[in-house]
């Protein structure tokens, strides 16, 4: 049980840690409107924040993004408490939806505009839409859809809940070696 806990916070420390620094240094170095290209056409950072949640959904509902963010947080580690046969994959998923709140937590409570800061900028292709700029994020956010597609796979196939119970081998009757008695004719006088 302690090594899941050190697992779990040691990878939400360093997670939030790390969403925090990057955050940091993008707003610090990339202005307003500015791009900065890493990879032609498919990469770059950019710099903008979301005061709602996935692709600025509920932009008008900050302060209930922000009581639902501080609220996850103990409800993340009551879900990792209460769990009894801990698996690694758990305590590991656990640990990036952890660091992902955190980090977006921390800029709705700390920030100057009480909103997610997000920077990363993809840009893709697709047959029927053709080249498609997929909304900035940031590393918590990615955290977050990590852990929660791993805490999903486990629980679609590897959850003990969902594996059918060991039956018992089922045991034929044996049959006796040598003459059985059993009902027939009884012969009297020999």
């Amino acid at each position: 049980m302690l090594r899941h806990s050190v697992l779990f916070f040691l990878i939400a420390a360093a997670g939030a840690g790390l969403d925090l620094w990057t955050k940091h240094l993008a707003f610090k170095h990339i202005q307003s409107y500015e791009e900065v290209t890493i990879i032609e056409g498919f990469f770059s950072y950019g710099r903008t924040t979301n005061p709602g949640v996935v692709f600025g959904m509920g932009a008008g509902a900050k302060k209930i993004w922000l009581a639902i963010s501080v609220l996850a947080i103990p409800v993340i580690l009551a879900i990792f408490y209460t769990v009894k046969k801990r698996k690694w994959i758990l305590t590991i998923s656990l640990g990036m939806i952890l660091a992902g709140t955190i980090g977006n937590m921390y800029d709705r409570v700390f920030t100057d505009l009480h909103e997610v800061r997000d920077f990363i900028k993809f840009i893709y292709w697709t047959p029927w839409k053709g080249r498609t700029v997929w909304p900035l994020f940031n590393l918590a956010d990615a955290f977050i859809c990590v852990g929660v597609f791993l805490l999903t796979i486990e629980m679609m196939f590897f959850d003990e809940k969902k594996k059918p119970e060991p039956q018992p081998p089922k045991v034929e009757p044996s049959v006796p070696a040598g003459p059985v008695a059993g009902p027939g004719p009884v012969v009297e006088g020999k």
